[in-house]
């Protein structure tokens, strides 16, 4: 994401959202934020340890990776992950513990030089590293339907990895995006338009997430003629911290259906799957980008993965969705957020799997992360 070649930023700009000190008032205490996930953490273990276990179809069903988009400004609507066409039978249950983050360097101007009242103009600069922590609980509760919570945590740091980066992307030739010209183990969240300043968080911050609660149904029978097909939804919750972009301050819901099968010739053998999402999000804008941002986002996925033993898969995902923000002329807002992940998912025992993936933007696209890691341990008690 080169920034001088998407009309990049004055030199005063970028020496600007240098500075630090203007949210430092604002910031948590990441200590507490830890205790309080902890005492969640808690009270999931102990309601999960009270289900039953159902029968599993682990690795013969396409399990999608549970991907975020972490670009710090998308990450506030809340798109939800994938969890599968198929539910939990009635008195099982399904604890996941998964960590996200990623690092990303993107912005641009409409202005040219210092702030002003110019009409229209607006100013971006997204650079930093993001962190999530998630625990999700799924609960069968009666045929071909589940519940679902979701408590998460999410702080924005300085790019610790930026250096790491730099040699990936070296290595395998991919574009740096003006990371060589950019300040390593910088954290800049800023957004301005001609009306001020909008957003400017430059120090660390960790606090609580949006909570989500949710609900899935299987349809008895896919018309599409493959494994399956689940119809599901959440609402967001406004419990995260809009000051410090952990939360949007308002709320959103969420409605989309995921289906999966074999791909052709693998009908018997089912070592090559698939699995895909359709849905679409409303929700309201979040505080401090009310002006800015819309109420609809259409979100999608689709996956290959191919198992090439009983207890490992590998997963190729695309991942996409629109962006709230056309108010914006801004590709680091405007553009739709895409992301390609990379993983695998390994049963460690018949009730506990572990998830990794790598995930990259699309190299086109300007609303997702230059590169991310998840990392998800799923266990069925």
């Amino acid at each position: 994401m080169d920034l001088g070649n998407r009309g990049g930023f004055p030199e005063s700009f970028l020496a600007m959202c240098g500075r630090g000190g203007r949210c430092a008032a604002a910031i948590c205490s990441r200590r507490r934020s830890w205790w309080c996930l902890g005492l969640v953490c808690v009270f999931v273990f102990s309601v999960s340890w009270t289900a039953v276990a159902g029968p599993s179809d682990w690795g013969a069903v396409a399990t999608p990776l549970r991907m975020v988009n972490l670009h710090p400004f998308h990450l506030l609507y809340g798109v939800p992950a994938s969890f599968g066409a198929h539910v939990l039978t009635p008195g099982a249950s399904e604890l996941t513990a998964s960590l996200d983050l990623a690092s990303y360097l993107s912005g641009g101007t409409t202005g040219v030089g210092q702030l002003s009242a110019a009409p229209n103009a607006e100013w971006v600069l997204i650079d930093g590293e993001t962190y999530r922590q998630a625990l999700t609980l799924r609960m069968g509760f009666r045929e071909r339907w589940e519940v679902l919570f979701e408590v998460s945590a999410v702080a924005h740091r300085a790019g610790a990895f930026d250096a790491f980066i730099e040699t990936w992307h070296d290595t395998f030739g991919l574009n740096q995006g003006g990371r060589k010209r950019a300040p390593r183990n910088r954290l800049a969240l800023f957004y301005a338009d001609s009306d001020g300043v909008h957003v400017d968080v430059d120090q660390d911050v960790a606090a609580f997430g949006d909570i989500s609660v949710g609900a899935g149904y299987a349809l008895p029978q896919s018309p599409l003629g493959n494994d399956g097909l689940a119809i599901r939804s959440a609402v967001k919750l406004p419990t995260g911290d809009a000051s410090l972009l952990t939360g949007s301050g308002g709320f959103s819901a969420a409605v989309w259906a995921e289906t999966s099968g074999a791909l052709p010739g693998s009908t018997a053998s089912r070592v090559w799957l698939y699995a895909a999402t359709a849905g679409v999000l409303a929700g309201e804008a979040p505080r401090g980008l009310s002006e800015l941002g819309g109420r609809w986002i259409a979100f999608g996925r689709f996956g290959m993965t191919w198992r090439p033993l009983t207890r490992l898969t590998l997963t190729a995902q695309f991942d996409a969705h629109s962006s709230p923000y056309h108010a914006s002329k801004l590709p680091s807002l405007a553009d739709a957020g895409v992301m390609i992940g990379f993983g695998g998912t390994l049963r460690l025992t018949d009730r506990t799997t572990l998830e990794v993936a790598v995930t990259e933007d699309d190299g086109l696209h300007w609303s997702a992360p230059d590169i991310g890691l998840h990392i998800a341990l799923r266990w069925r008690p």
